[in-house]
């Protein structure tokens, strides 16, 4: 089920408020942001660390706050809340910095404890249980 897209008072996408929230308790500084030449994805950014050099620019001013953050990856807008941790786990694991691919080593370990490894379980067991069709047709000859 795909989820539906809610647009801000300016017209614009906002993103899910339960995967916003989902991502900032996985890392503080993660969140979705809506980038116009990307229309049919979410951008998935990280704030800049206040010790990124950076950071010092944008306390100086010479670099606008909102602009402070790095683009990681990328979430399809009609992502569910469902599917959304394996699109931002994969992000994760593609983006070159050491400090991104621990959270996402945090990130699969939770999808390995969320409900979403029981319900997989569950799905695995009942294919596994399910009869298996017997084949139609003549038996092929032993040679």
């Amino acid at each position: 089920m795909t989820a539906p897209v809610v647009l801000s008072h300016r017209g614009t996408p906002e993103p899910s408020s339960e995967i916003q929230r989902r991502l900032a308790a996985v890392h503080p500084r993660l969140f979705l942001r809506f980038v116009e030449v990307f229309d049919a994805h979410w951008a998935l950014c990280m704030r800049w660390e206040e010790h990124d050099r950076r950071y010092a620019e944008m306390q100086q001013q010479t670099i606008d706050p909102e602009r402070a953050f790095d683009i990681i990856g990328y979430l399809p807008m009609d992502c569910s809340v469902d599917t959304a941790p394996s699109y931002i786990e994969r992000a994760l694991r593609q983006y070159p910095v050491e400090e991104v691919r621990r959270v996402a080593d945090f990130v699969q370990g939770f999808n390995a404890t969320a409900p979403v490894a029981a319900a997989i379980e569950q799905a695995m067991a009942e294919v596994l249980d399910a009869p298996v069709a017997k084949k139609r047709g003549r038996p092929s000859k032993a040679s």
